[in-house]
C-alpha cells in the first residue's frame, strides 16, 4: 500500500469517528420524535434522556414525555443508594415523527 492510500483510509476513519454524536438527523419543527416514559414501579427514579434530566423523583405510576431529534438516544434511570429497585439504562433508536414508549418497572 502506498502512503497516499494509507493516508486516505486514515482520514476517512477519522472523519467517521469524529462526527458520531448519536444524532443522525435534526428533525423539522413539529416533527420531532417523542419518547414517553412510564414509571410502573414503587420507586421514584431520576430520569435522563439524552443526558438531560427530564424528571427528578418521578412519581409512582406517572408519565413523562420529551421531544428529541432522530438518532440513538440514551435513557437512564438513577435510583437512591438504598432501594429494592434495579436501575435501567437503555438506548432507543428513533426517527423524526416516531413515538417510543419506555416503561420502567424497577425489577
Amino acid at each position: 500500500m502506498n502512503k497516499s492510500t494509507l493516508l486516505g483510509i486514515f482520514a476517512a476513519c477519522a472523519l467517521f469517528a469524529s462526527c458520531d454524536d448519536g444524532v443522525t438527523e435534526v428533525c423539522d419543527e413539529g416533527n420531532n420524535a417523542v419518547i414517553t416514559i412510564y414509571n410502573n414501579s414503587l420507586c421514584t427514579p431520576d430520569v435522563s434522556v439524552g443526558g438531560d434530566e427530564i424528571a427528578a423523583d418521578m412519581g409512582i405510576l406517572s408519565t413523562q414525555s420529551v421531544e428529541v431529534d432522530a438518532g440513538d438516544i440514551d435513557i437512564e434511570f438513577s435510583l437512591a443508594l438504598f432501594t429494592f429497585c434495579t436501575a435501567l439504562d437503555t438506548t432507543v433508536t428513533v426517527a423524526c415523527g416516531d413515538s417510543v414508549y419506555v416503561e420502567f418497572d424497577g425489577v
